[in-house]
């Protein structure tokens, strides 16, 4: 089963474009061809839907074994990876500090070839934080593969990511996608109408303790879209 590293980085005053293109262009090849850490996407959040100006990353590795083995190999950096520590120093000017969520991808989250082959990733991407009842997190990914996913796909949107946090019991993160801002529009004018939605709102309060959800956008060359 894949293993996941959400990073969400703060970014200082306007340097959010300096960084995502950093990290698409030096950190992402140094990460993928040293340690065997790929990145599956890059995005800024929207900041009409949450804190900004911040740069989201979601980075691969296939498992557990590989995510000990590039560990191992990275930390401490300062002795392990100077090309990495000239990279953290570099990047120092445009970042403030960040958080880290490590995740398992559910049986049903497509891996990072799957989103590229399917061209899975639009133009707007929907992040949730879900916070599931004690003991609960499979019975709501059950929930989301077989009854939900199929209701969002008639939708139009694409799931790039379902994971279970690895250090935090109970919660989870979904990623969907949508085409362009038109279809988030589409979506959120139809919310309040579509009957099957209100019905997966009423099924996920019964698995849930708390959602909460924010928009992110890919840069205009975005690694998902390559």
């Amino acid at each position: 089963m894949p293993v996941y590293v959400f990073e969400t980085i703060d970014v200082i005053g306007a340097g959010r474009g300096a960084l995502i293109e950093r990290i698409r262009s030096s950190w992402s090849v140094h990460l993928e061809e040293e340690f065997g850490v790929r990145m599956v996407g890059v995005w800024a959040t929207v900041g009409s839907t949450a804190s900004w100006p911040e740069v989201n990353v979601l980075w691969e590795m296939d498992d557990w074994d590989a995510f000990g083995l590039s560990q191992q190999a990275r930390f401490p950096v300062e002795e392990k990876d100077p090309y990495g520590m000239e990279l953290r120093r570099h990047s120092l000017p445009l970042r403030s500090g960040g958080r880290h969520d490590l995740l398992v991808g559910a049986a049903f989250s497509p891996k990072r070839e799957q989103v590229r082959a399917q061209a899975r990733a639009g133009e707007v991407i929907l992040r949730e934080g879900v916070v599931a009842r004690a003991g609960g997190i499979d019975a709501y990914h059950a929930a989301l593969a077989s009854e939900y996913a199929p209701l969002a796909k008639s939708r139009g949107l694409e799931l790039v990511g379902a994971y279970a946090h690895a250090l935090r019991p109970n919660r989870g993160m979904n990623l969907w996608s949508f085409r362009d801002w038109d279809h988030v529009r589409d979506h959120m004018n139809a919310e309040d109408s579509d009957a099957e939605l209100a019905a997966w709102r009423v099924r996920e309060a019964e698995l849930l303790v708390d959602v909460e959800g924010w928009l992110l956008a890919p840069p205009p060359s975005g690694a998902l879209r390559t």
